[in-house]
């Protein structure tokens, strides 16, 4: 049977998933893309109150940072799920 630990992480992820998608607005039309999301809120009047400390010089620069930041998650994940499955080794062991 499936400890309830792990059950209850499995209802988190998928609550995570399902919870921006049950509450999509379907009256407003959006653009699809970033960018594109950036020029529509801009074009609504909203001016823009906090700006970027420092740019990176080209996009390639900015990937870079962007998957060392995943990277980052990723391991910190790990690390996490490494000791709850150890965890519950020992207490199995006890």
């Amino acid at each position: 049977m499936v400890e309830k630990r792990t059950a209850i992480m499995i209802l988190i992820i998928i609550g995570l998933v399902a919870f921006p998608l049950l509450f999509q607005s379907k009256e407003v039309s959006r653009p699809p893309s970033d960018d594109l999301g950036s020029e529509w809120i801009l074009s609504t009047g909203f001016i823009p109150w906090a700006h970027p400390l420092w740019e990176p010089p080209n996009n390639d620069i900015e990937a870079g940072l962007f998957a060392f930041q995943a990277a980052i998650g990723a391991g910190i994940m790990g690390f996490i799920f490494g000791m709850w499955y150890t965890e519950s080794k020992m207490r199995k062991k006890k």
